[in-house]
């Protein structure tokens, strides 16, 4: 049986027919406690048409979350306001990477207002589809809400906006869990523990400003194991993983990414080689596998 404090969640619904479709599929099982909305790609109003129609009939309550997406697909708001985010397409196109660096340098302050006008937007197109009349959970596309003037930028439309928040994702993954286990070890993506280090690093920022804010404090797992959450480390992993979050006192999510693109649906929208790379990965399947596999029956 699934402990209370433990969140089965899913990411990137609206990314794609045939993504969607699979995460909506895991919502009728009653397998997930939450989705991710992307607001910007071509099929929004049709997914979340399908979410709205569907939702009544799910065996139980799937909260779904703005998932502000600063990478790719078209901006939201007027391109002139956001010319630091976007292509001369609209098509916003920062890497992780640049916005981080960005934290730290001069120009931080313009930058953080474009943000803004793209996050306000992001928002309320979701809020406002899908009818959410309660605090509002926020997350974000490849965890760009961690990155401290992405972070900044969220509190002050927060804050200017009153909205009420339940829930922002605080994407720090204890690292203990995975080095007992030492067999493992070359099942890991290196690159995985150093996205881990540095959203731990971001979450030194976050967390004091989230817990303000009546944030409940939270540790995410699907990090270091992203792209590849696969039923029999999860397994290995799950009785470490529960014992950090109990000890701590906090929520744990547990993430996955079930939804596959097909590469007929690829569009102009992707323009992140890296990110088209991982929406087609065969991982996908072994994560819809293990969510399917009912973990916590």
């Amino acid at each position: 049986m699934k402990p209370e404090y433990v969140m089965l969640h899913a990411d990137d619904y609206g990314l794609s027919p045939h993504t969607s479709a699979q995460m909506l599929e895991c919502c009728q099982k009653g397998l997930l406690d939450g989705i991710s909305v992307l607001p910007n790609f071509e099929g929004f109003d049709r997914d979340v048409q399908l979410f709205l129609e569907a939702q009544p009939a799910f065996p139980k309550t799937v909260t779904c979350s703005v998932h502000l997406n600063l990478m790719e697909g078209p901006c939201l708001a007027e391109r002139s306001e956001v010319s630091l985010l976007t292509d001369q397409n609209g098509y916003l196109n920062r890497s992780w990477g640049s916005l981080f660096l960005a934290s730290f340098l001069p120009g931080r302050k313009k930058l953080q207002k474009q943000l803004e006008t793209e996050i306000v937007a992001q928002i309320k197109r979701v809020k406002e589809a899908l009818q959410l009349t309660g605090p509002l959970w926020i997350d974000g596309h490849q965890h760009t809400q961690m990155i401290p003037v992405v972070f900044d930028a969220l509190c002050a439309v927060i804050k200017r906006e009153r909205f009420q928040i339940a829930y922002i994702r605080n994407s720090s993954e204890p690292i203990l869990p995975f080095l007992k286990q030492v067999s493992l070890y070359k099942t890991y993506r290196p690159v995985n523990f150093v996205k881990n280090l540095i959203l731990n690093f971001c979450a030194l920022y976050a967390a004091p400003k989230m817990r303000r804010m009546g944030c409940q404090p939270m540790h995410l797992w699907g990090l270091v194991m992203s792209g590849h959450m696969d039923e029999a480390r999860i397994r290995r992993i799950l009785p470490d993983m529960l014992c950090v979050s109990q000890k701590r006192n906090r929520q744990l999510e547990i993430l996955f990414h079930p939804g596959t693109l097909l590469e007929t649906e690829i569009t102009d929208e992707f323009s992140s080689p890296e990110a088209l790379q991982f929406y087609l990965d065969e991982g996908r399947k072994v994560e819809n596998a293990a969510l399917c596999s009912k973990l916590f029956s």
